[in-house]
Formats: C-alpha cells, structure tokens, sequence
C-alpha cells in the first residue's frame, strides 16, 4: 500500500463522517428534533456501550 495517500484518505474519511452527521443533523432538526434530545440520545447509547 502507498503510505503517500494514508494521511489524505484518512482525512477524507473524517470529511466524509462529518458531511454525514451535519446531514443527519439537519434532517433531526426539519423533523423537529432538538438538538438535547440528539445530545440526551447519544449520551445514553454511549453510556450503554461502556456498560
């Protein structure tokens, strides 16, 4: 594997996850979804998962 295009497929992923949450977030909100339920909603899946 080229280590050249590491670094700039990483990023590319990143751009890409955060292209999908502000999408996600924007489709919540047109909803009518608040942004502390999103926020209540992650805390407690995160919670469960360390659990």
């Amino acid at each position: 594997m080229d280590k050249s295009n590491q670094g700039s497929n990483k990023e590319q992923q990143v751009i890409d996850l955060d292209v999908e949450w502000v999408h996600l977030l924007l489709a919540a909100k047109k909803a009518g979804i608040k942004a502390d339920e999103i926020r209540r909603f992650f805390h407690e899946k995160t919670v469960q998962a360390v659990q």
